[in-house]
């Protein structure tokens, strides 16, 4: 049995807008003038936790504090994420062929709401967000987690992702990396990659 398990901000969920405004936000209202695709380089070349830290050390105010901001500001904009084009169709293509589905994903509590919402909740076996507290990417600790829960095989395991942090975390977990690149891509692939896809239809 193959088994996907799906990182979801830019690979499953046009969310980046999202992040980028709230980031971008929060990061104003500490003094800092980031343009949008300067926070757009930092929180997917890297991620939004790296991005937040180096903001706050610029701006001289504690992580946690510029953290609850973004999340504050980001949080007010969910509603206004939507779906990776062909994300639906492929999560139940994938389904009807036998695969089964999984997600790991830095995202917290907003997780499951925001799948419900747009309607794909019922596709996963189980979703393990930043609230279980794994050890972040590119550690595939969250990975190994739902290897063992599920006695899954690595071998037909892939986890899909949009950034570097997302193959890195899939080759420590020993699962094949599947990297989606989007159209203009701001990442580059890592040579780590077992797989590349300008769609998810390409699945």
């Amino acid at each position: 049995m193959t088994a996907y398990i799906w990182d979801l901000d830019g690979t499953l969920l046009d969310s980046y807008a999202v992040i980028v405004k709230g980031a971008k936000a929060a990061a104003e209202e500490a003094g800092l003038h980031d343009t949008e695709d300067e926070v757009l380089k930092g929180v997917k070349g890297e991620s939004v936790t790296a991005y937040l830290r180096n903001a706050s050390a610029h701006a001289g105010i504690p992580f946690e504090q510029m953290k609850e901001r973004y999340r504050f500001f980001a949080h007010s904009l969910d509603d206004k994420i939507t779906l990776i084009d062909g994300a639906a169709e492929t999560l139940e293509r994938l389904r009807c062929e036998g695969a089964e589905h999984f997600v790991y994903t830095h995202r917290g509590a907003s997780s499951r709401p925001i799948l419900s919402r747009l309607g794909i909740l019922d596709c996963f076996r189980d979703i393990v967000t930043a609230e279980m507290k794994f050890k972040p990417k590119p550690s595939g600790e969250g990975v190994k987690y739902l290897l063992e829960k599920y006695g899954l095989d690595p071998a037909d395991t892939w986890y899909v992702g949009d950034r570097a942090v997302d193959m890195y975390c899939a080759k420590d977990a020993g699962v094949n990396a599947l990297l989606y690149l989007e159209p203009d891509p701001v990442v580059t692939p890592t040579g780590v990659e077992d797989r590349i896809v300008r769609s998810l239809r390409e699945i």
